[in-house]
């Protein structure tokens, strides 16, 4: 009755309101015919000179919408009665009401489709907006936030709820059937909740945030009309395997640790879970916050729902992180197709990946794994701001880090390239960068020129000069290799130097 209440009142800003009951207990309205008896959960459309003051005062559970006649003192509403000015057509108030019912109807028919569907959560609470306008989370009762509305990203000030559910773990829903007002202490802002089960354990909360608009207290009735579809949709993304005498994710945890494990004895154990040598594979890293590896609620929901996402792969948790193994042949898809299909809840549920190779055959899993770990180590170490970092990424910034594992950047570097630098410093030349461009143009002097803002005749003087400095042959593979990776190594240290130096001054 309030929902279609404060529905109708917005055609109708001045008719008056009685006490309305909080049920969802209505259905279609019907127009009051004089003398009828009354059926039960209807919404009537009246005159106000059909209807007795006994049936104004014991009409049931219905609700009653009564035009009021010309002439007469605005009348003072009875429970469940809602009254309307002379001016109001019965026949227009009618579709208004029809348009109500039809609007949640619609709703409700998408809800349970998507429930049920190979939607996600996301797309779920986005097609609520209409009914709520304020943006809406799921998130565990420790506070990770596993789905939000899309609002929520382009909304600066919404930005803190996505790190962390905004309503404290220990903030307890007094029933947990119902719900529950929040308000934050710093922000003031007002929140729903609405407790959430899985497996009849009680796992996660519903969340509505007050944001574009004042919460009302059909919101509640709404929120918790929503609960029972997003209670079937986390049910669906934790599905718990059964329970078979060697699952696929212990096998693969036991190839990943164990380096002198029987490589031939492996063939028949993955079989069993129709993984072949002749399929394709890539592997992936994902680092989880402190708080995450505390709780098992969030890693069995990030497993479930990687695996709900990208076809023919198998999540665990190992070492402190979520490994993930894809059987690119059995899922029937391609490695970037499947991280398209997981790189957008990564990013909302702030979780970062290293991905290596794809790659065939059962015995290469544990360097492929290895390798998605390097590329999540390196990544995030040298791209903080990246959710996704591929091995092929960073292969170079792994092959330079090893370079310099033992020896410092100049003792590894070419001779050559010091003594130009060295030359350039006391000179006042410019052959280091000359020598570094003619490389980065692939020995073409007329790009080279144009490059450096030089005449051509003025770059081969330079060059001329440089090979009777030094002595390279840049038609020798090897050592233009060893020079290519010498001005990178330099340059690298040259950009960490004047970061440090940027660090300090801002300090």
């Amino acid at each position: 009755m309030q929902i279609l209440a404060d529905r109708v009142r917005q055609n109708y800003p001045d008719c008056h309101v009685g006490e309305l009951s909080d049920e969802m207990n209505l259905k279609r309205p019907l127009f009051y015919q004089n003398g009828a008896s009354l059926k039960k959960n209807k919404v009537y459309i009246a005159h106000e000179s059909d209807l007795s003051g006994e049936i104004l005062k014991a009409h049931g559970d219905n609700l009653l919408l009564v035009v009021e006649e010309a002439g007469r003192d605005q009348m003072e509403p009875p429970p469940g009665v809602v009254a309307f000015g002379e001016g109001c057509d019965p026949e227009v108030l009618f579709n208004t009401v029809q348009r109500v019912f039809d609007t949640y109807d619609a709703w409700d028919e998408r809800m349970q489709s998507m429930a049920l569907s190979e939607s996600t959560m996301k797309a779920l609470l986005d097609a609520s907006y209409r009914i709520f306008h304020n943006p809406m989370m799921v998130a565990t009762k420790e506070g990770f936030v596993v789905d939000h509305s899309s609002l929520m990203d382009s909304v600066a000030e919404l930005q803190q709820a996505l790190q962390r559910s905004c309503i404290p773990e220990n903030v307890v829903a007094e029933d947990s059937a119902q719900v529950q007002r929040y308000q934050d202490p710093e922000t003031g802002r007002n929140y729903l909740f609405v407790e959430l089960y899985d497996k009849n354990r009680n796992a996660y909360r519903l969340i509505l945030m007050e944001t574009s608009r004042r919460l009302k207290s059909s919101d509640g009735y709404l929120l918790l009309h929503l609960s029972k579809y997003i209670e079937q949709m986390v049910e669906r993304f934790t599905v718990v395997q059964p329970e078979v005498s060697y699952t696929l994710d212990r096998l693969l945890s036991n190839v990943l640790t164990d380096d002198k494990i029987e490589k031939s004895s492996l063939r028949a154990r993955f079989q069993s879970f129709h993984w072949e040598e002749c399929h394709s594979y890539f592997c992936m890293n994902i680092h989880v916050s402190t708080v995450g590896r505390q709780n098992l609620t969030v890693i069995q929901f990030i497993c479930n729902r990687i695996e709900g996402l990208i076809a023919g792969s198998c999540a665990f948790f190992m070492d402190e992180r979520i490994v993930v193994c894809v059987n690119l042949s059995m899922g029937g898809t391609k490695l970037e197709d499947a991280l398209e299909s997981v790189s957008g809840f990564l990013k909302d549920s702030y979780l970062k990946a290293g991905i290596s190779y794809a790659f065939t055959g059962l015995g290469a899993m544990r360097q492929y794994y290895l390798q998605s770990s390097i590329a999540l180590e390196e990544g995030m170490k040298r791209y903080p701001l990246r959710w996704v970092n591929r091995f092929e990424d960073i292969a170079l910034d792994y092959l330079m880090g090893k370079c310099t594992e033992l020896l410092e950047p100049e003792v590894v570097c070419s001779r050559a390239v010091l003594t130009l630098r060295e030359y350039d410093q006391e000179h006042k030349t410019d052959y280091y960068e000359t020598l570094r461009t003619y490389i980065s143009c692939q020995m073409n002097a007329v790009q080279a020129a144009k490059t450096l803002f030089i005449h051509r005749s003025t770059f081969l003087y330079r060059m001329a000069h440089i090979k009777e400095l030094i002595q390279i042959d840049l038609d020798d593979p090897n050592q233009l290799l060893y020079l290519l990776l010498t001005y990178r190594l330099l340059e690298s240290e040259e950009e960490r130097s004047a970061s440090s130096d940027s660090d300090s001054q801002s300090s």
